[in-house]
């Protein structure tokens, strides 16, 4: 035998192996399946989702708080349902392409064997990520990963056993259609044959409608198929519609019992991990468009347009589909919903008698404050903080700790304010609800590393979970809260999880807090999440500030535009909202978590306060120039500690050039990858321009959590055991170092 002919021979053979002709068929006839399989390896490569460790989910899954054999077993098990609803729903678009399959024994599960190229490389493609991320992340042992890897793939086979036994058991071919016996024996031409022939190399290219395929009879079987041109086609029809009964059937089971996990999720034996609920949502979409597929063939997407469509018509025209994330504790009811216009904002923003009542109402806050710190002219101390998931929250509540123990007399107590969004005013609002009950109980260990455990625990298994298994589909849970009846989402979800993390401390209505910053002895918090409406900012406190609202300006010529609403003037009469609802309104990442709606008319949402103001800069500025006077005369300066999840410019951070690609998404991806940096250069030129107007010293203190490029923590609500090192070790870079010892020194 010749080369050239031993090539031929191969380039033959590659053409007729069957699992490698299905790979072309999914590319030119079941291109949609292939979009499954890549949504799938972009999550556990890490290529979406990433800024919000999305793949988190998949590297170290959670059942009932914690990463374990159950968790990867239950992954594998999850895994195993999209392999076979890939399978089933692949025979329905492919298997009629390939008649032969109906002439071979157990054609379904000799078809699933030649279509498990994918599923294979990707079993092998997630062991090898989870597995790093394991031993790098989490510090696990090579005894326990091979433990992990055993459970993944046990609960795999586990799925398969299932299907192939329970719901695939009967797999005929036409022989048996007919009442004959199969010969898969009968060999038309032999394997090694294939590297013998001479065929011209246009023929490789040809598409031949019945030709012979090489394909896998079992693991280490190879055998050629025959010719089904001599067959009944009704005798060849019967051999798939027997499989598309029993694929419906099984697609059926799988749908119902997700919705089954969505009802009862609350249930501990169902505190399943996020990511296996994320395969089960992709699986079911897929097994969805199958089903659809299956029975309503070419009508398939046409179908599926007319019902988007309409329920985006009845989403506008009736409550049904308009899936409504609640503020708890505030009312919904007619009455109790408020206008929303700028005729509203003009009366309460407008008014002189409010704004000088609610600057009263603080400067007797301010009194307070500076009567407790017993100084003639102390300096006047905002913190600032940013947003950015549990890295930002973990990292503010060390940041306090630290100043409190490297200050003497104690930081906090030298706080006045303390703004900023998302993460941040989550750990900031933890540290000051730990010191408020060591002031009434004095039995709290503010330094205690037990709260930074607490503070810094998962937070996404559950949102996520509610939110692929429960708020995707029907919201049929609910529950009371001040007397009044919500649904449960993933809103809720977040919020139980962080009440229970955090021992119940902020479980509180936002009122409860009231007392303690009048007399000053808390810092007063200013939250303010973004309206979506109309690109406004809320401002939520247990105050009337209305004198941060009022849109005065020094020159006439400016149109006052009411940029900030105040949250007790427009809801005077309904405002005792939970304060962890509060919270999650200034953390509201986009997708993540869901918008929240207040009762306004029309309907006013809100979401994560970053989107305005990452870092509470441009409050601060508003808060100093409209208490000016007050802070002239009775403190000897400002001093505004900022605390940063990422620095301003990163150690090793570089511009790289433009590709043909990037010229054509760059004008849209520069909006959102250039966000944090903008709002940097405008506060900063706020704040240049504000100091230079006052005339009393403020002075800037910066702590910095990320300051290498290489140093990632992701954007997230998980924090794996390498991250929490990484945040522990930041107070120790020199950078920070400096910035104590300045604060120390202005404080002094």
């Amino acid at each position: 035998m010749t080369a050239n002919t031993f090539r031929q021979g191969i380039l033959h053979f590659l053409r007729a192996f069957f699992p490698l002709q299905l790979l072309v068929g999914h590319l030119k006839y079941n291109l949609l399946a292939l979009i499954f399989w890549i949504l799938l390896f972009s999550i556990v490569s890490d290529s979406i989702g990433s800024a919000y460790g999305l793949s988190y989910l998949f590297y170290s899954p959670e059942c009932q708080g914690e990463t374990n054999e159950i968790s990867f077993m239950l992954i594998g098990f999850a895994i195993g349902g999209f392999t076979m609803a890939f399978h089933t729903y692949s025979y329905m678009k492919l298997g009629k392409r390939y008649p032969f399959i109906a002439t071979i024994s157990n054609p379904f599960i000799k078809f699933c064997l030649n279509n498990s190229v994918l599923p294979v490389i990707f079993l092998f493609y997630y062991c090898y990520k989870f597995v790093y991320f394991q031993a790098v992340e989490e510090y696990a042992s090579v005894g326990t990963c091979v433990t992990y890897v055993g459970s993944f793939l046990f609960g795999f086979v586990i799925f398969l056993l299932l299907s192939f036994f329970y719901f695939f058991p009967r797999s005929k071919n036409v022989f048996q259609k007919i009442g004959l016996q199969p010969t898969d024996n009968d060999e038309p031409e032999p394997v090694n044959s294939f590297f013998h022939k001479k065929i011209n190399w246009q023929n490789y290219f040809r598409y031949k409608k019945d030709r012979t395929y090489v394909y896998l009879a079992g693991l280490y079987k190879l055998r050629t198929s025959r010719s089904s041109r001599h067959y009944d086609k009704e005798s060849l029809e019967k051999v798939f519609r027997q499989s598309k009964i029993s694929s419906s059937f099984f697609e059926f089971i799988t749908i119902f019992s997700f919705f089954i996990i969505g009802v009862f999720r609350e249930h501990p034996f169902l505190d399943l991990p996020a990511g296996m609920s994320m395969v089960m949502l992709i699986t079911i979409v897929m097994m969805i468009i199958s089903v659809m597929t299956s029975w309503l063939y070419y009508w398939t997407y046409p179908v599926l347009i007319i019902i988007m469509v309409v329920m985006n018509v009845l989403s506008k025209h009736t409550p049904l589909f308009q899936y409504k994330n609640y503020a708890y504790g505030l009312k919904y009811d007619e009455k109790s919903c408020v206008p929303y216009n700028l005729n509203v904002l003009e009366s309460l923003s407008g008014n002189d008698v409010g704004i000088n009542q609610s600057r009263r109402n603080y400067i007797q806050i301010l009194e307070n404050w500076k009567g407790r710190l017993n100084e003639e002219k102390p300096k006047l101390v905002i913190v600032m903080t940013s947003g950015g998931g549990s890295r930002s929250a973990l990292w503010t509540f060390q940041v306090l700790q630290h100043l409190d123990e490297s200050i003497y007399g104690g930081f906090t107590k030298h706080i006045q304010l303390i703004t900023g969004a998302s993460g941040g005013m989550i750990g900031a609002s933890y540290y000051r609800s730990l010191y408020l009950e060591k002031l009434k109980r004095n039995s709290i260990s503010l330094s205690h590393r037990k709260y930074n455990t607490f503070i810094a625990e998962d937070l996404l298994n559950k949102l996520a979970f509610s939110a692929s298994s429960n708020d995707m589909f029907f919201r049929v849970k609910s529950f009371r809260y001040n007397n009044q009846v919500y649904t449960k989402d993933r809103g809720y979800s977040f919020e139980q999880d962080l009440n229970e993390n955090t021992e119940g401390i902020m479980n509180r209505p936002l009122n409860y807090f009231r007392p303690y910053e009048e007399n000053a002895s808390i810092p007063f918090m200013i939250f303010s999440p973004t309206v979506v409406n109309d690109g406004r900012r809320l401002l939520i406190s247990t105050q009337r500030l209305t004198f941060l609202c009022s849109g005065n300006n020094a020159s006439g010529n400016l149109t006052n535009m009411y940029e900030n609403v105040d949250f007790r003037s427009l809801f005077r009469r309904n405002s005792d909202v939970r304060f962890l609802s509060v919270l999650r309104m200034s953390a509201t990442f986009p997708l993540v978590l869901p918008m929240v709606s207040l009762p306004t008319k029309p309907e006013m949402h809100v979401m994560d306060a970053g989107i305005r103001d990452n870092y509470g800069g441009k409050l601060t500025m508003e808060y100093i120039y409209a208490l000016e006077d007050w802070i002239r005369q009775n403190t000897s300066g400002v001093i505004i500690v900022k605390i940063r999840d990422t620095k301003k410019i990163l150690k090793g951070e570089t511009l790289h050039k433009v590709s043909l690609f990037n010229r054509f998404t760059l004008p849209f991806g520069n909006m959102y990858d250039n966000f944090p940096r903008t709002q940097d250069f405008d506060q900063d030129e706020l704040f240049k321009l504000g100091v230079k107007g006052f005339d009393f010293p403020v002075d800037l203190v910066i702590f910095n959590l990320r300051e290498s490029k290489k140093d990632r923590i992701s954007l997230s609500w998980h924090l794996t055991s390498n991250e929490k090192h990484k945040i522990e070790k930041a107070l120790k870079s020199e950078s920070n170092r400096t910035a104590t010892r300045q604060l120390i020194q202005l404080l002094q």
